[in-house]
C-alpha cells in the first residue's frame, strides 16, 4: 500500500495539496475531515460511474482504486497517530501514579 502510494506520488486536498508525510502533522479531526471528503468523493464517483452510458471500466477501476488507496492511507495514519496518543496518555498516567506513590513514601 505505502509503496504504491509513494510511487504514484499521491497528494491529498487539505488547504491545498499535501503529501503523505504531511498527513502525520495533522490532528485527528483534520484527518477525519479528509477521510470523510474522500469517502464522499468515492461514493459520488461510483454513483456517477453507474449512471454513465460510457463503458469505460478501466478508467472507473483506476480512479476508484486510487480513491480507495487514499482512504486506506488516511485511515492508517489516523490509527497510527491515535495509538501514539493513547500510548502517551498511558505513560503519563503511569508516571503520575509512580509520582503519587513516591510522594506517599
Amino acid at each position: 500500500m505505502w509503496i504504491e502510494a509513494l510511487s504514484k506520488k499521491l497528494r491529498f486536498e487539505y488547504k491545498g495539496l499535501i503529501s503523505i508525510e504531511d498527513l502525520f502533522d495533522l490532528s485527528l479531526n483534520d484527518l477525519d475531515g479528509i477521510y470523510r471528503k474522500l469517502k464522499k468523493e468515492l461514493d459520488e464517483y461510483r454513483q456517477y460511474s453507474a449512471d454513465s452510458l460510457m463503458d469505460n471500466d478501466d478508467e472507473k477501476d483506476e480512479t476508484s482504486q486510487e480513491l480507495q488507496l487514499k482512504i486506506d492511507i488516511v485511515t492508517a495514519v489516523f490509527n497510527h497517530i491515535k495509538s501514539e496518543q493513547e500510548e502517551l496518555q498511558r505513560k503519563i498516567a503511569l508516571q503520575n501514579q509512580k509520582d503519587k506513590i513516591l510522594g506517599l513514601i
